[in-house]
Parts: C-alpha cells; sequence; structure tokens
C-alpha cells in the first residue's frame, strides 16, 4: 500500500492540517478477499469473501439480524411449501421459481429478521419474540445453497439469553447438526459470521470502533444497469456508525470542491455504494464517475472528504483520494446541538396523541422524523418543517402496541434522539 502526500495546508476552522492522501485497497484477483478500512487509519483486516454463509447480528442486546453470504454460490430461499414442521418431508422441486432472499441495501440488516409483517413488530421473519421471556423461536425453514454449492436445509431454532441455536442438514436430513453463536463472543463487532460447510464459526470483522469503510463485493437487489435481481457488485459499504454526503460537480473543481455542508448526509451503509464505476461495453472497461465526491462523517463527528480515482478489474485495486475536512473539537462547538426537542406526554397512554416538539437555532436544509420501537423497525417516517425557530408534529399512537420507542430528529447536520413510552 503506497500513499503520496499531494496537499498540506491549514484548516483555520477546525485547527487542523489537511493532507490529501493516495491510497489503494486490492482485493485480489477474482475480488478474492473482503477488506475493512479506516479512514484515518488504513487498512484494519482482510478475510476472503467465501469463507462464510451466515452472520449473525451480535451488537446491542436487541439484535437479531441474519446476514447471508450472496455473493459466489450463495442464496437462500424460504422454504414456501411449510414452516419448521415441514422439516422431514423437504421438497425442492421448482426451487429455481422461488423467491431468493436478499440482505438490505440501505441498513446493516440481514435477509433473515427484516419484520416480513409490518402490522406485528414482534414477527422478525425467521421467528417471533416474546416480550415476556425476551426469546425469539423459530418458526420458518429455509433452503441455503453453500460457498461451495451444498444445499441444506436451515432451521434458526431460537435467540435465547443472547445465543442463536440453529439447525442444518443435507436435503435428505444426513448430517444434521445443531449448532450456537453466543454473541458475547463477538460483542466488539457487528457480526459474528458462520460456515455450513465447515460447521465453524468465524471471527472476520475487525472491531466495530476501529473501521469506517469496507470494500469488497455485496448483493444487490435490483441492478440497474442489468435489471438483474440479485446480481453481485463490487464496491463499498460504511460502518452504521457513520453517515455520508454525494457532491456531484463539475470534473474541473472536483479537487478542490469542500463543501460538504451544503449537501445532506444519509445512514445509508450504500451511501458510497457501487455506482461511481459503470462498465464500458465499447471498451471492455470500466469508466469511473468523474464528478463524484463523497463525504464520510465519522462517528467522532471528523468529515473526510473521498474521490474514487481508479479501478482495476484484473486485480481487483480501488484506488482513491482521502482527505480530512474537518476535526471534532471543542473549540469547533462539534458537541454543541442545534436541535432542541421535546415530547408531550412522555410516559403516553396507548391510543393518545403526542406532541414532538422541536426547534432549530440555525437554519437546517432539511429534517426527518423516524420514531423507531425497540427492535429497531421504524413505525413512523415523516419529513418536517426545517425553518429556524419553535415547531410541533402531533402523532396518534392508536397503532402502536404498548412499549418503549426512540423518536429519532435528524438534520443535515445532526441527530436528536429522546425515548418515549407507551403505556
Amino acid at each position: 500500500m503506497k500513499k503520496q502526500i499531494l496537499a498540506l495546508t491549514l484548516s483555520v476552522a477546525a485547527f487542523a492540517a489537511k493532507a490529501q492522501t493516495i491510497d489503494t485497497v486490492t482485493l485480489g484477483a477474482g475480488y478474492t478477499n473482503q477488506i475493512w478500512y479506516s479512514l484515518p487509519n488504513d487498512e484494519q483486516g482482510a478475510q476472503p469473501k467465501n469463507n462464510w454463509d451466515l452472520g449473525f447480528r451480535t451488537s446491542g442486546s436487541m439484535g437479531s439480524s441474519i446476514l447471508v453470504n450472496g455473493t459466489g454460490s450463495g442464496t437462500i430461499w424460504l422454504y414456501p411449501k411449510a414452516d419448521k414442521a415441514g422439516w422431514k418431508t423437504v421438497d425442492t422441486t421448482g426451487v429455481s421459481t422461488w423467491s431468493k432472499l436478499y440482505n438490505a441495501e440501505t441498513e446493516w440488516n440481514g435477509a433473515l429478521g427484516r419484520y416480513v409483517d409490518a402490522s406485528n413488530p414482534y414477527d422478525l421473519g425467521w421467528g417471533v419474540y416474546d416480550i415476556g421471556t425476551h426469546i425469539v423461536s423459530g418458526d420458518s425453514l429455509y433452503i441455503v445453497k453453500t460457498q461451495t454449492g451444498n444445499y441444506k436445509k436451515l432451521l434458526i431454532n431460537k435467540l435465547s439469553g443472547g445465543t442463536y441455536t440453529f439447525t442444518y442438514a443435507n436435503l435428505d436430513g444426513t448430517d444434521s447438526s445443531i449448532s450456537s453463536l453466543n454473541k458475547s463472543v463477538f460483542s466488539s463487532k457487528n457480526f459474528g459470521y458462520f460456515s455450513l460447510d465447515t460447521k465453524t464459526a468465524i471471527d472476520r470483522e475487525p472491531p466495530t470502533a476501529d473501521w469506517d469503510l469496507v470494500f469488497g463485493q455485496y448483493t444487490t437487489a435490483d441492478y440497474a444497469a442489468t435489471g438483474i435481481a440479485g446480481y453481485t457488485v463490487t464496491g463499498i459499504l460504511v460502518n452504521d456508525t457513520l453517515k455520508v454526503a454525494l457532491a456531484k460537480v463539475d470534473p474541473a473543481t472536483r479537487a478542490g470542491y469542500v463543501a460538504y455542508s451544503t449537501h445532506p448526509f444519509s445512514g445509508n451503509i450504500n451511501g458510497i455504494g457501487y455506482n461511481w464505476k459503470s462498465y464500458s461495453s465499447s471498451t471492455s472497461s470500466y469508466v469511473l464517475n468523474d464528478s463524484s465526491v463523497y463525504f464520510v462523517r465519522r462517528n467522532n463527528g471528523d468529515i473526510w472528504k473521498l474521490i474514487l480515482t481508479g479501478f482495476s478489474s484484473a486485480t481487483g485495486s480501488i484506488m482513491f483520494s482521502k482527505e480530512l475536512l474537518y476535526t471534532a473539537t471543542a473549540i469547533n462547538e462539534i458537541s454543541k446541538s442545534n436541535t432542541t426537542l421535546a415530547l408531550s406526554p412522555n410516559p403516553v397512554r396507548n391510543g393518545q396523541s403526542i406532541s414532538v416538539v422541536y426547534s432549530f437555532e440555525n437554519a437546517v436544509k432539511s429534517a426527518h422524523l423516524n420514531i423507531f420501537d425497540m427492535m429497531g423497525r421504524v413505525v413512523i417516517s415523516r419529513s418536517l418543517d426545517a425553518n429556524i425557530g419553535l415547531h410541533a408534529y402531533t402523532f396518534s399512537t392508536e397503532k402502536l402496541i404498548a412499549g418503549t420507542y426512540i423518536v429519532s430528529l435528524s438534520t443535515d447536520a445532526e441527530q436528536t434522539e429522546q425515548k418515549v413510552l407507551i403505556q
């Protein structure tokens, strides 16, 4: 990994030096690896992209989502002919016509655990959460094609006491195994991984606090360039503690463009994604988008500028420049909030309305309200008045079940949250 310092200037606003650095991440021929990267500290780890089949969410006490490795041979289907009761009589006739399941593209939410029933926040897809016992009990049967091309039937038995338990076997029932994965073993990571072929848990990720970007391949459910569902792309996803803003500028001014405050930041993990390049059939090569500038806000408030400058499909190399634009320090008043937020009444009786009272001291470009249940599911999402001053938005709790919710007000500059209890 070779670097070259291109420029060094003094940032008066941030009282920090800005260095534009060129770096390269190489995935290998055939995009063999997945590489985790820190903007200030460079590469933090690499793993073969095909050494896992399932990734179990381990961060957070309520995390229950399960990733599926959709690259290579990896595929998963919800068995359409029966629930878990059909374990002994699995029939894969017509499997090519079944709908495949894919991981979410905008958040670290797996193909399993994506709330299939919008009216029931306790239905996680692979199982149902019991509010009394805090156990998720599996009720669904899946067919998995592993990274080596083997077909397995899979049942996620339960998530209890921070431990996932799951059963898997060949389609004819042979080589049946019950395995478990304990969240606490991977508590500093987003996910703990598992290979169904080797029957082993795999520690793949660096600690969540140590990386910002992950370079590699992932599956997109709708690749616009081909119209193919489940197309494998090569790109960059971001840690779910980061936010990304995209600016489209004149290529001639891109190198010096630093106006990040004029662009809204998004928490979507594919904020950089794969479409900073496109394939040219006339030249049989990839062409880079020369107008895109990405601004990445790290979880400590620092803001980096990222420009993709090169791509080699032969070596799986991604070239880019990075530049620290803003350092979050006390002198920059990063902790000073522009937003005030109050909820009334709180607690509130089920069926009553609740007012979200908020104000902005300074102008913001956009304001958005999201209300999450404790399983991380968005139950209400609204755009709000973004003008300076005091505002109120009222919503009914009639369709919400009793419990604790997170009210999140996001602007292009910050995010403010409060809990509300519906009794």
